[in-house]
């Protein structure tokens, strides 16, 4: 099974040369296709700058990273642009839609910039429960829809890969779950490699593969357990209180 996301000895550091701040000290990774990988840490444990450089939305300071075979800290800022734009998907908690457009217009955006054909708009659509809503105009709907916009966006054009940034962060239980079992059927379904950063054990439960960070190293590189689990492991990695809800 080929690797979609590979991470070789990658640093990230901020701030001056005299005072430094360490995102990532030498992380080494390699997520094969049609993985869930779940990537949990207290705050600035690095998790964040993880999915930034593993996505080729930040370059790191050293190490390579290959992003669907290619070499992303080699490429120009143009040729990064179109393999994102091409293979890799992306679902934020903020939605990251234009809430003027139509849910129409934000799932084919991609293709207007120049993207890969899109699946058909209806099937898409009905994957995410927006059945006729595809003229709505984003601006009107629930935060739960926008996110089901957003994934339909994501998986519209066939991406290797989906990073997903806490999408499950600014909805209700119920809602966070439809959302988690639609990025779980795009990895069943269709092979999609899912790499999501989150803070919640249940959201975490519903992947293959839990990564936990901790001073911008990875401490833990396990088969995901039940949520209860995770919340123990988590709370020894970082001292926090966390309980799986």
């Amino acid at each position: 099974m080929d690797n979609v996301v590979e991470l070789d000895v990658v640093t990230r550091t901020y701030g001056s040369r005299r005072r430094p701040v360490v995102a990532l000290g030498g992380i080494s990774l390699a997520v094969p296709a049609g993985t869930f990988v779940a990537v949990m840490g207290a705050t600035g444990s690095g998790k964040s700058t993880l999915l930034q450089c593993a996505a080729g939305l930040d370059r790191p300071t050293s190490g390579r990273v290959r992003l669907v075979g290619r070499d992303v800290t080699r490429l120009r800022e143009g040729a990064l642009t179109r393999l994102r734009r091409d293979r890799v998907g992306f679902v934020f908690q903020s939605y990251n839609l234009l809430s003027e457009l139509t849910v129409r217009q934000n799932v084919l955006l991609p293709r207007r910039l120049g993207g890969p054909r899109p699946r058909p708009l209806d099937e898409v659509l009905a994957e995410v429960g927006l059945s006729g809503l595809a003229g709505r105009s984003v601006g009107e709907l629930s935060g739960g829809q926008r996110q089901r916009v957003a994934i339909a966006r994501a998986l519209a054009g066939r991406p290797a890969v989906v990073f997903a940034d806490e999408p499950t962060g600014a909805l209700d239980p119920t809602t966070g779950e439809q959302v988690l079992r639609l990025l779980r059927g795009g990895v069943d379904r269709s092979g999609v490699t899912v790499v999501m950063v989150t803070h919640d054990p249940l959201a975490a439960a519903w992947s293959d593969r839990l990564i936990l960070l901790r001073g911008g190293e990875v401490v833990a590189d396990v088969p995901t357990p039940d949520p209860a689990s995770i919340a123990q492991r988590l709370r020894a990695t970082t001292g926090d209180p966390v309980v799986a809800r």
